[in-house]
């Protein structure tokens, strides 16, 4: 598999991915392992967002942050730095609203990973 055939046209950043695991035989591994898990993190930090709940969403994206320095875009990088900031520091007005916009990312990006770890499956119907 050629790094050049994992490109997307979303946030999934598959070569950086490959030259950050030095092997790019490693990255389905990955984008499986994060499409598998993401959907069920993700409603739970939607319903902290929800909630109010500044340490469970702190949480959540906390354990997003490795697979994210992975596979995601830097712009999706930088917007979740900008939403974890945002539950650091006192409650705005924005907060929730960029939260969900960022979880709504989030998703998208679960389901780019999907569609590809399908595509890139020699077993897969």
């Amino acid at each position: 598999m050629a790094v050049a055939a994992m490109g997307g046209n979303g946030d999934l950043d598959l070569a950086a991915a490959a030259r950050l695991l030095g092997d790019e035989q490693l990255v389905p591994l990955v984008a499986d392992a994060f499409a598998s898990s993401a959907p069920a993190l993700l409603q739970q930090l939607r319903q902290s967002v929800l909630a109010d709940d500044q340490t469970e969403v702190r949480r959540h994206l906390h354990r997003l942050t490795p697979t994210l320095a992975l596979l995601a875009s830097q712009d999706l990088q930088d917007q979740c730095e900008r939403v974890f900031a945002l539950w650091r520091a006192p409650r705005t007005a924005e907060r929730e609203a960029r939260s969900l916009a960022l979880v709504d990312r989030l998703d998208a990006l679960a389901r780019e990973a999907t569609q590809w770890v399908n595509r890139s499956d020699p077993a897969a119907p």
